[in-house]
């Protein structure tokens, strides 16, 4: 177990057994999960995008839920959601995944070597093939005296596969990347309208009590940060309506949003909303070109990732 997570903060409106495993502060490859357990299972919602993060999640798992059958739920596949599945899975178990999704999961992890630098992935091997299931609609899994829902989103969002999970006892919703908190979305794998009929269809369909977001810290529904990156979605389509200069328009963004991280990823949302409205098909490498020549160049996570600190919240 990480030594932060000695920082435990009660998570109101949750039941016992729902816990949120919230990294700070939200960066590139560095990504919330979570689990659910029932006297007769334990969902587990993602991963870790390395080895030694994966097997401390699973340790504190296994801690807290015992050695009941583990489910782990991929809310959609990049790497630092979905890398962990065959480690989590070495002693059994199924993993779900949206069908948009499946095969990636089942290809195995995605270390991006075009974007990042990094030297510490461990040995992480894909889950085996018969072990990843689709979850085309919403799936009930039943855990003894508790639920967890698990529901395709519709359409394409952040990406053409996301699944979010809810325990409705409590009304808390995993929503994996559909939500970031203090951190800059990602779009260019997915579609920016699309995304915003996801987010309407979170709120008309659940109408939870509790967020935990994909990055960034747990939230309720009516937290500002939710409300902004609304805000931000909507105007990515409104300044891209006729116009083309994606590097003015970032270092608009940037200047509207100067407390969110990753202000890189702006110019590649921008290349998005574009293709999005326009009908064109969006270069996703031109795109993530784009992204890196904003930061600089390849992105290292060495530094990033040498010493990420963990809440766990339950």
């Amino acid at each position: 177990m990480p030594a932060v997570t000695s920082n435990i903060v009660p998570l109101r409106h949750a039941r016992p057994g729902v816990v949120a495993y919230v990294k700070s502060p939200a960066e590139w490859f560095v990504s919330n999960s979570g689990w659910i357990q029932g006297s007769e299972g334990v969902v587990l919602v993602d991963t870790c995008g390395t080895e030694q993060a994966t097997l401390e999640l699973v340790r504190d798992v296994r801690k807290y839920a015992g050695e009941q059958e583990l489910t782990v739920v991929v809310t959609h596949a990049h790497g630092e959601h979905h890398n962990g599945v065959g480690v989590a899975l070495r002693e059994g178990g199924t993993a779900l995944a949206a069908p948009g999704s499946v095969d990636l999961v089942k290809a195995g992890p995605q270390t991006y070597g075009n974007v990042f630098t990094y030297t510490q992935w461990g040995v992480l091997e894909p889950p085996e093939p018969a072990a990843v299931k689709p979850v085309p609609g919403w799936q009930r899994l039943d855990l003894g005296d508790a639920v967890a829902d698990v529901v395709a989103v519709p359409g394409v969002a952040h990406t053409a596969g996301d699944l979010v999970v809810h325990e409705p006892r409590s009304g808390t919703l995993f929503t994996g990347d559909l939500v970031y908190i203090g951190d800059t979305p990602l779009a260019v794998h997915g579609s920016v309208p699309g995304w915003l009929s996801a987010l309407d269809w979170l709120q008309d369909t659940f109408r939870p009590r509790t967020l935990v977001p994909g990055h960034g810290p747990v939230a309720t529904p009516g937290h500002s940060a939710l409300h902004a990156m609304r805000v931000y979605l909507e105007w990515l389509l409104e300044v891209t309506e006729r116009q083309t200069d994606f590097t003015r328009l970032a270092n608009q963004a940037s200047l509207r949003w100067p407390h969110w991280r990753n202000p890189e990823r702006h110019i590649g949302n921008l290349m998005r909303a574009y293709a999005d409205q326009h009908g064109r098909k969006l270069d996703v490498d031109l795109a993530v070109d784009a992204v890196l020549a904003a930061a600089g160049g390849r992105i290292d996570l060495d530094c990033v990732l040498g010493g990420e600190p963990v809440r766990r919240i339950s």
